[in-house]
């Protein structure tokens, strides 16, 4: 009798094994297949990581080209600003001339009687 109860607690003993070897093998294969599945992911933000990247690029761009553009029409619009008071101020001096002469002018003619 001691025999079957040396091959029953063999077999439970190999029983055991075979269980923890299972376990151990589903674990091995959900890790395989969350790795995998994780490339995957990776791989697809990486792709959309570097469509952002391309689109940040091409609004840097943009912007710049605006910026420039700004930039050229202040430098137009400060121009046309200094030009406008420079004819503002020969048109003063002109009528100060024309001012004076008329006040001369009427310094000369003989007063109504």
């Amino acid at each position: 009798m001691s025999n079957i109860e040396e091959r029953l607690q063999a077999i439970e003993q190999e029983h055991a094994e075979l269980k923890k070897t299972i376990e151990l093998q589903t674990i091995a294969i959900g890790a395989l297949v969350n790795k995998a599945t994780l490339e995957k992911l990776n791989e697809k933000y990486d792709k959309i990581f570097d469509a952002l990247m391309a689109h940040d690029h091409l609004t840097n761009e943009q912007l710049s080209e605006l910026r420039n553009q700004q930039v050229e029409e202040d430098g137009k619009i400060v121009g046309l600003q200094t030009e406008m008071r420079q004819r503002f101020n020969e048109q003063d001096t002109r009528f100060s001339k024309v001012e004076t002469l008329l006040t001369q002018i009427l310094a000369r003619l003989p007063e109504e009687p």
